[in-house]
């Protein structure tokens, strides 16, 4: 209600109508991000298939190939469903700033991580060795034939800007709670 009884003063309406219109882009979002995980999820469980097709080519190499594909997928499926979950919120109209978000954050940091980390454990052991019988050859770590370490230094700043922003989300949770018992 308004200052003239059952009439809302055009503040409240202009500041509704600017929480809809975020909901309505946050739920564009959340639907971006859902897509993209059941695309992620769908093209690992078919690269899963194809390297269990393949069993032949890869040889000895088929368990090191299916765990990583497997990480790699459960880790990218992780982040794409939490980031999913952050953007439900607002769309459910709950505050933005809460615990339960900065807990998300906070996971999605430590998967990146396990990621990076995942990586730099294959890259470490891995060298690749054309096979002469197939007739061609292949340039893999830059045609070094020795093992060389790759620290994906994109997913560890993005880990980074990850748990900053739980610790922000964190704070401005409990800045809002000490607000509540304050009012």
């Amino acid at each position: 209600a308004g200052k003239w009884g059952g009439l809302k003063d055009s503040e409240e309406i202009r500041r509704e109508k600017i929480f809809a219109r975020m909901r309505s882009i946050c739920r564009v979002i959340r639907t971006c991000f859902f897509i993209a995980m059941v695309i992620a999820a769908t093209s690992w469980f078919f690269l899963l298939i194809s390297a269990a097709a393949e069993r032949q080519a890869l040889g000895e190499m088929l368990p090191n190939v299916v765990v990583y594909i497997s990480a790699y997928g459960i880790l990218v499926v992780l982040v794409l469903w939490n980031l999913t979950l952050i953007f439900q919120e607002v769309v459910k109209g709950r505050p933005p700033f809460s615990e339960i978000q900065a807990d998300r954050l906070r996971a999605i940091a430590i998967v990146s991580i396990a990621y990076v980390v995942l990586e730099l454990l294959i890259s470490f052991g891995f060298a690749f060795e054309p096979d002469p019988a197939l007739g061609f050859g292949v340039a893999v770590n830059n045609g070094v034939d020795v093992p060389t370490l790759n620290l994906n230094i994109g997913m560890l700043v993005f880990s980074a800007i990850m748990y900053s922003l739980s610790a922000i989300f964190r704070y401005a949770a409990l800045l809002q709670q000490l607000s509540d018992e304050t009012v």
